[in-house]
């Protein structure tokens, strides 16, 4: 097979026609998110989220099979119901509360389900494929290339202009060593400033991001390039068998949607964030959503849409 640019192969690996988010057993087949840890105790301070900050319903992108939007309808009598609406690449799944609201990413998002929503976007920009660079020999970037088929990389040739100038700004090169690693964020920034524009033209609403993340003040020197598999970290293999995803630069996420519109919005340690939403460690499961080693050393991002 031909050797592709990561970013490429990525996309084709998660959301092609035999991606791994197509699998019939869905990302719970392989993977644990907070919402499989503690159903209850996150769906109840997600509604107390959306109702806090003035969101009359929620709309999860990247929604897998609807597990949090399940959690959400169950708890339809404590409290005004909240609208509930999930998008994903697969049709809609099978045991969702007829209740939920359900859209394919490919096939056309009603513009009306953002409308004064909680946007919650749950491990959704670490899948965002993104370039990956490497320093070579010659002290430079290089664009890493794959080989789908075998996981095997090289070298290739130098990044695009764009994707240098967000390093300079966000991951600096300078300093870095042979063997170094860049994830450029440039492409998660673009899918998170879309939605912020998106919002101000359609209304306004609330847009959050969940996700394990780190700051320019400590980059991971060989990047997070990873794959998982059956509940296990593998090597990342793009040919559909395995997710692959790399921590998100959720700093220069925020500062995107504050240049297209949002406020500047706070980074929040998972366990504090539910902590203030009312999450207690002798709920069923939540100590786990509190684990600042675990699920609670995600970071949260929230940012609010005025409309334009």
């Amino acid at each position: 097979m031909p050797y592709l640019p990561w970013e490429q192969a990525w996309q084709e690996a998660l959301f092609g026609e035999a991606g791994f988010y197509r699998r019939p057993e869905g990302p719970a087949g392989h993977f644990r998110t907070a919402v499989h840890a503690a159903p209850t105790a996150l769906a109840r301070a997600v509604a107390r989220l959306a109702r806090t900050v003035g969101c009359s319903g929620v709309l999860d992108l990247g929604a897998g099979r609807g597990e949090l939007l399940t959690a959400l309808a169950r708890l339809s009598d404590e409290g005004e119901p909240l609208r509930l609406h999930g998008v994903d690449v697969v049709a809609r799944p099978p045991l969702l509360p007829p209740a939920v609201g359900w859209s394919r990413a490919d096939g056309g998002i009603p513009y009306a389900v953002f409308a004064g929503a909680l946007v919650v976007a749950w491990e959704v920009l670490d899948t965002v494929p993104c370039p990956v660079l490497e320093i070579g020999p010659d002290g430079r970037p290089h664009v890493v290339l794959v080989d789908a088929g075998t996981g095997r990389e090289r070298l290739g040739g130098a990044p695009a202009d764009a994707d240098l100038d967000w390093c300079r700004r966000w991951w600096p090169a300078d300093g870095l060593e042979e063997g170094d690693r860049v994830e450029v964020g440039r492409t998660r920034d673009a899918w998170w400033e879309g939605h912020v524009r998106l919002l101000a033209r359609i209304g306004g609403g609330v847009l959050l991001a969940v996700d394990y993340a780190h700051t320019r003040a400590a980059r991971p020197p060989l990047g997070t390039l990873s794959g998982y598999r059956a509940g296990r970290l593998v090597p990342p293999l793009p040919d559909g068998s395995c997710d692959v995803t790399a921590h998100v630069a959720l700093d220069a996420v925020a500062s995107a949607g504050h240049v297209a519109g949002a406020a500047a919005g706070t980074l929040v340690p998972q366990h504090a964030a539910l902590r203030s939403l009312g999450v207690r460690g002798d709920q069923p499961g939540a100590d786990e959503l509190l684990d600042p080693a675990g699920l609670g050393g995600f970071t949260w991002l929230l940012q609010r849409v005025t409309s334009r």
